[in-house]
């Protein structure tokens, strides 16, 4: 009877090749894939942006519009491809916008780069207070960080609103808009505090209060909606911590109440203004531009209004004529400002 010794050598030969070969394989497999990531770290990206110690955003060629995050200390990309992330959190925030390469909006987490919120809406907003708005079915609601969403997709919205409203929460309360495009504030819960009847509502300004516009004239309201100041004005703006609000060409400083504080305002230095023959500049008249919002008016050396800032351009052409130009485009005529 033959030995089988001989058979059974060759079988544990065979399998320790076939062993070898799949360490091998697997080895080079893995050296490969490392290499890739190398590669991948190494090459020339459009651009990249860190966006803390350990992450790395990188945006890939223009043509192929995609961005991923990298992961620095594991030389691993940590999220899918991504047509682009919004950077612009407040400090301490860690879920931000991204959108998809399918177009649709979610959240993903800066601090780790994982998702957290896929994309399945078609506009999204950063969060603040805890809450972000989504839009779904041309509506506007509101999700927390859960991604639950607290205030229901029920506030009608356009797409210029869309673009000019940040929906963002500010002590409590957001402008939303109606199917009109007519905004209001909601509070946390989604009630209406004051109603979609206004043509815009601002803020928060760097004065504390929001600016509400309607039929050309503007007004100030608190930050929850009650209004100190109602409409009168053809113009209020914040500058720093003053309020100035504008009528047919004179601007004042006023408080949130309307008061007013200065009675007069320039938005820029006076200019002195010189007639068309003084080439040099050399014999100012006597009078003075002054700028309210873009447009030009003059007063006299005792700081009387004699044309109101309503004009693109004013220049003195004798003591007492000017000519004058409404609009960029707009016709010139002369005021004689002794009638």
């Amino acid at each position: 009877m033959k030995s089988n010794q001989p058979k059974l050598w060759k079988k544990i030969l065979i399998s320790a090749w076939a062993l070898f070969g799949l360490g091998v394989f697997i080895f080079f497999a893995c050296l490969a894939s490392v290499r890739i990531e190398d590669r991948l770290d190494n090459k020339e990206w459009y651009y990249q942006q860190e966006i803390n110690d350990s992450l790395r955003l990188d945006k890939d060629y223009p043509d192929k519009e995609y961005v991923r995050i990298y992961n620095l200390n594991t030389r691993r990309y940590v999220s899918p491809k991504m047509r682009w992330v919004s950077l612009g959190v407040s400090e301490g925030d860690s879920l931000t916008v991204y959108c998809d390469m399918n177009g649709k909006r979610g959240f993903i987490n800066l601090n780790t780069g994982k998702i957290m919120i896929e994309g399945c809406y078609n506009h999204a907003w950063n969060f603040s207070e805890g809450l972000a708005a989504v839009y779904r079915d041309n509506r506007i609601g509101f999700i927390n960080t859960a991604g639950e969403e607290v205030i229901p997709c029920q506030f009608p919205t356009t797409q210029h609103a869309i673009t000019r409203l940040g929906y963002a929460f500010h002590d409590g309360y957001c402008v939303v808009t109606n199917s009109k495009n007519e905004c209001g504030l909601i509070n946390q819960t989604g009630e209406l505090v004051v109603d979609t009847i206004y043509d815009c509502i601002w803020g928060p300004s760097s004065c504390g209060v929001r600016i509400f516009q309607d039929e050309g004239k503007y007004g100030i309201m608190d930050m929850d909606g009650t209004i100190t100041h109602p409409l009168y004005y053809e113009l209020i703006y914040c500058y720093g911590e003053h309020l100035f609000a504008v009528d047919n060409g004179v601007m004042k400083r006023i408080d949130k109440y309307g008061n007013i504080l200065t009675d007069f305002c320039s938005e820029y230095d006076f200019q002195p203004m010189y007639l068309p023959s003084d080439y040099e500049q050399e014999h100012p008249t006597g009078y003075f531009e002054y700028y309210v919002y873009g447009r030009k008016g003059v007063i006299d050396s005792y700081g009387k209004i004699v044309i109101p800032a309503i004009y693109n351009e004013v220049n003195q052409l004798d003591d007492h004529l000017f000519e004058v130009q409404m609009g960029y485009d707009g016709p010139w005529r002369v005021i004689d400002i002794k009638r």
